[in-house]
């Protein structure tokens, strides 16, 4: 049987990071993914001379460049989104007119009409909701993991005596991007808010940028360069079917490839950047304490997204301005009598020119969706036309600029604040040896730069044989 130092099952952003950073270090890791190509979420296809990816496209960047540094990543650009221009709004109906985003401590008269429009509400209330939001900002981190369990709804409930005001926090919610605001953590809303508090390089939204190749395919084949020139191993097209545990210990996988015979490995380490909620079926539940199990299956409510790509052959004007749109940032759409959320679009290729041909521009937009909606053929339908519609409201001369349209749905969506189940640690509860990395991971950050966070933090914690 072969014998390997660390294997990593996965090849997603958190397992490839991890097997670079361990292999630069000189020890010998594997890398095994089942799939043809590496990535995960982060998924880009080739049509018609664009590139549209289909997974994961923008993040913020707070642990991100730390990782690439430490697997000796030097391919890779990245496009920082402007502090101007990080989220804007536009609403349903109201003739395709821009509202500022809410942050925190913003002035209330230059946000007066977001106020009217978006949240309905008085300035009075408004500056009630930011009371709200300031003072989960100023949690500590123990009164901020002591509230990871407690549902917004819940607290909401026990400490906002105004139903306008609490209505307010669940909107804000909205528009970060969570899709069931009431369900959500109050301490996961409460980190979100403190993400740049603790020191260090602040978080910066962040996606690809001016790379040889277009799309979020620039960050996989530089990472998978850094992989093979630190000396570490990626076997595609290899299904894992165990991982080993001996007396506690995490000891190797059985796998297999195109055929159904299984071959053993050894190793000193095993990393997971499987999601959490899959990990039994390579694994035992009885290895593991009941909680844990419990957490991890609640993790499978995820659900996923339906996504879109307008294809242009010249920029399109804003129906606002009549001028080209060259915002860099994040638009969310509220959309519906009520006002609810309606996704998000962003300019690919104001970021990454090779998403486009010359001359051309790629626009593309994503909604978090429950799992039940994704089967429901008239639901997803549905979604389209609502981005389709405020498309063409914000946008004056869509149907002389448009090439065509796209759309899909994914399986593996997370978004903010997702569950008050608590996220799992990287070193794995009760089987020693046995380590898990990607998004979900019980770490301060969120989205894709929790997968990068979770890398160096496995690394370090194999590294110090803790």
């Amino acid at each position: 049987m072969e014998r390997w130092d660390v294997i990593v099952v996965g090849a997603g952003l958190g397992g490839m990071l991890t097997a670079a950073i361990l292999a630069r270090q000189g020890r010998r890791v594997v890398v095994l993914e089942r799939a043809a190509r590496p990535g995960g979420r982060l998924r880009s296809y080739d049509l018609d001379g664009f590139v549209v990816d289909c997974g994961a496209f923008l993040w913020p960047n707070k642990h991100l460049d730390e990782a690439l540094a430490a697997a000796g990543v030097t391919e890779w650009v990245g496009s920082e989104i402007p502090a101007t221009e990080i989220m804007r709004i536009f609403v349903d109906g109201c003739g395709g007119r821009r509202f500022a985003f809410p942050w925190l401590g913003r002035d209330a008269a230059a946000i007066a009409d977001t106020i009217r429009e978006v949240y309905r509400i008085t300035p009075d209330d408004f500056a009630a909701l930011g009371g709200v939001l300031a003072q989960l900002a100023q949690w500590d981190d123990a009164q901020t993991a002591a509230h990871l369990p407690i549902a917004v709804r819940d607290w909401l409930a026990a400490n906002v005596r105004s139903r306008v005001v609490a209505d307010a926090v669940l909107r804000t919610l909205m528009l970060f991007g969570s899709r069931a605001p009431a369900d959500a953590s109050i301490g996961e809303l409460a980190g979100l808010l403190q993400r740049n508090r603790g020191g260090g390089t602040p978080a910066k939204p962040e996606c690809s940028g001016a790379n040889r190749v277009g799309g979020v395919r620039a960050l996989v084949d530089a990472i998978a360069a850094a992989l093979t020139r630190n000396g570490a191993t990626l076997r595609l097209g290899t299904t894992v079917d165990e991982i080993t545990v001996t007396n506690g210990r995490a000891v190797g996988v059985a796998v297999h490839t195109d055929v159904p015979f299984q071959e053993r490995l050894l190793a000193d380490a095993v990393v997971s950047n499987l999601p959490v909620w899959t990990l039994f079926e390579i694994i035992s539940p009885t290895h593991f304490p009941t909680a844990f199990v419990t957490n991890a299956r609640a993790y499978a409510a995820v659900g996923g997204t339906v996504g879109v790509a307008y294809a242009f052959d010249t920029l399109p004007t804003l129906r606002e301005t009549g001028s080209g749109d060259t915002f860099r940032g994040w638009t969310r759409l509220l959309v519906g009598t009520e006002r609810s959320f309606g996704g998000g679009l962003l300019w690919m290729s104001h970021h990454s020119p090779r998403c486009a041909p010359p001359g051309k521009h790629l626009l593309q937009g994503m909604r978090l969706v429950s799992p039940e909606t994704l089967p429901d053929l008239a639901a997803v339908d549905a979604i389209v036309a609502d981005f389709d519609r405020m498309v063409r409201e914000i946008y004056a001369d869509v149907d002389t600029t448009l090439r065509w349209r796209r759309h899909w749905i994914t399986r593996d969506g997370t978004e903010y604040m997702i569950s008050t189940s608590p996220r799992p640690d990287v070193p794995a509860p009760s089987i020693a040896n046995l380590y898990f990395v990607g998004e979900t991971i019980n770490l301060p950050s969120i989205q894709m730069d929790a997968a990068a966070h979770s890398a160096v933090e496995c690394a370090r914690l194999i590294t110090s044989g803790t």
